[in-house]
């Protein structure tokens, strides 16, 4: 069978069966929060605005340290920044807060533990793009919410300044001992330098050594060469400075021996290893000086590198509850979730609704959808389509009519039973009205009440029940004295006549033959008003000397399997099962398109009408 796609109109149909659901629920969320809102203690909010500031690491070179933001120091820079918020929330900082503001547990067992509750009602709030974060405070004093944030704050500035102030003279210790290692590497490798010269009898100078002192010492040596070639044609061998020229150049020249010397015994290149080491030493402990220095300035200068950029200042307004807040999300939630709660009743609602469910849930044929019919006198509703039959009610069933001629035998009296499956269904409103419209077509037509156990035709047309079915079955009375007129023409009634201890067995025997036989005879139409199936046997017996079937569903009182059972009952007689006439249709159950077409064209038809009378 063809799987039929939910349309949106569907989707609207169930909102507006279980509209009522939603109204509700919406409703009462809406009060709910609305007194929540108004009955809640007010809460005030105050901020504190901090800049933390990233520090510079104090033992080791500026310019070893990677630039803030590259993508190298990215992740200690978030962690960085992580750990002073966290620190700022920490329990020891808190404890500090309390005590400082005289706040004692009442009772710690019950809970009324003030760091818990402090912890709570602060909140630490990064502003992005800045190093500036934020200390929001909640509490219902909105003096006391500002003091707890600067108290927070100046807390968190003196334990940050006390950890730097402690790195510092931690720095400053190990930096001695380090100092007083490195002054002994110093000495030490000062000593085996000059040893080293002793014992090889180096009498040059320290940097004066290896390949590169070589060559500068004997370029210096042809530089005077020349000079004194220039000085001796000038001057004569006596001469002071031609005697001092050539003092140094013998003592370069012997300068040159001597590294030559040591190069060719190799020894040059120990001798340098050992002046590096001094000078590698040297630096070493010069830097260290340098920073112990720098680590005595600035613990006494206790700089800070966090700061306060705004006070809390008392807050006028509170912050919760916020009822325009509240509101619009109670609106919101209120509707979603009604509407689901609606969507869920309905998917548990195993009830017919709608002419799709005859349609795809039972299979079976439809003969027409009567909607709702809101008129409080009972009466003029079971017999609406001859008190008004230019409504739109009067022609639904009109066109029901048409549906049942179609079904029925030409040329040929037929005894219909109208019955349902549940109680207060409709069934003696539409068997009426039925007859009614068929009796305006001209036909001949019979109700007879066969409900022997709560008759209700009489009340109907304002009859005396006795004298009717019950005295017939029993042989009291004949057919023609329980045929009673009505008043409308061409229509007949038979009453139900005395309620009877036994009516299953009177309806089975065969004197009910012979009553449908003779009223064939003598009608087009005869309809049989019976009681619902699922309570009694009596329809399901009638059922089998009838010559048609019509159940009657009642629009969301009938529940699926009940239906179902009734519909097989009914299938298993000797009678047509016709099909469903569906009951007190709401407009938002699908056919509501058709109903606005029948009160067009039934106003129409009304106009038309008095227009007539007029003429």
């Amino acid at each position: 069978m063809m799987q039929i796609q939910p349309h949106l109109q569907d989707y609207a149909q169930v909102i507006m069966r279980r509209r009522w659901v939603i109204i509700t629920f919406f409703t009462v969320l809406i009060v709910a929060v609305l007194i929540g809102s108004l009955k809640q203690t007010p809460i005030y909010e105050a901020n504190t605005t901090l800049l933390i500031e990233r520090k510079s690491p104090k033992v080791v070179a500026v310019e070893e340290v990677t630039p803030m933001g590259s993508s190298g120091d990215y992740r200690a820079y978030e962690d960085y920044y992580e750990t002073q918020y966290r620190l700022i929330k920490s329990k020891t900082l808190i404890k500090k807060v309390a005590d400082s503001l005289g706040f004692k547990p009442d009772n710690p067992h019950k809970g009324n533990n003030p760091v818990k509750k402090l912890l709570k009602a602060i909140k630490v709030k990064p502003v992005k793009k800045s190093q500036l974060v934020e200390i929001n405070v909640e509490n219902p004093n909105p003096e006391m919410a500002a003091k707890i944030a600067n108290t927070v704050a100046g807390e968190y500035i003196r334990q940050n300044l006390e950890r730097n102030i402690s790195a510092s003279g931690n720095a400053a210790e190990w930096l001695s001992k380090k100092i007083d290692e490195q002054r002994q590497k110093l000495r030490d490798a000062e000593i085996a330098l000059h040893e080293y010269r002793e014992q090889h009898n180096i009498n040059i100078l320290p940097q004066l050594t290896g390949e590169i002192a070589i060559e500068e010492i004997k370029a210096e040596y042809a530089r005077l060469q020349a000079l004194l070639a220039n000085y001796s044609q000038r001057y004569t061998n006596e001469h002071p400075e031609v005697i001092e020229l050539k003092a140094q150049i013998n003592s370069l020249r012997n300068k040159i021996h001597g590294l030559e010397d040591i190069d060719k015994s190799n020894k040059t290149m120990e001798y340098g290893v050992l002046e590096r080491e001094v000078q590698s030493n040297k630096r070493m402990y010069e830097l260290l000086l340098r920073r112990l220095k720098e680590i005595d300035l600035s613990s006494t200068l206790n700089v800070n590198n966090i700061s306060i950029i705004d006070r809390a200042e008392i807050p006028e307004k509170p912050v919760k509850p916020n009822l325009a807040l509240n509101m619009i999300l109670a609106v919101i939630v209120g509707l979603f979730m009604g509407t689901g709660l609606g969507f869920f009743i309905d998917y548990l609602d195993t009830t017919i609704k709608s002419p799709q469910d005859i349609k795809t849930t039972l299979e079976t044929n439809l003969l027409g959808s009567i909607p709702s019919i809101d008129i409080k006198d009972k009466i003029k509703k079971d017999k609406i389509v001859h008190l008004q039959p230019h409504s739109p009610i009067s022609e639904i069933y009109r066109d029901i009519r048409t549906e049942i001629l179609y079904l029925m035998p030409k040329d040929k009296s037929s005894a219909v039973l109208i019955t349902s499956a549940e109680p207060r269904a409709g069934k003696t409103m539409t068997t009426v009205n039925l007859g009614i419209a068929l009796a305006q077509k001209g036909s001949k037509v019979l109700i007879v009440d066969s409900d022997l156990r709560k008759p209700q035709l009489h009340n109907i047309f304002n009859l005396e029940r006795k004298t009717g079915l019950s005295e017939y079955l029993v042989r009291r009375t004949g057919f023609d004295n329980a045929i009673k007129d009505t008043g409308i023409e061409n229509i007949k009634v038979v009453t139900s006549g005395k309620v009877s201890n036994n009516p299953a067995e009177l309806i089975s025997s065969g004197r009910m033959n012979e009553f449908i036989r003779e009223a064939k005879q003598k009608f087009d139409f005869v309809f049989f008003d019976s009681p619902p199936i699922a309570s009694v046997t009596d329809a399901v017996i009638l059922a089998d000397i009838v010559d048609v079937l019509i159940q009657v569903v009642r629009s969301g009182e009938a529940p699926v399997p009940i239906v179902l059972r009734a519909k097989e009952k009914l299938t298993n007689t000797r009678a047509k099962f016709s099909g469903i006439i569906l009951n007190d249709l709401k407009a938002y159950h699908g056919d509501y398109y058709s109903y606005k077409y029948y009160q067009y064209y039934g106003e129409e038809s009304r106009r038309k009408s008095k227009k007539n009378k007029r003429l």
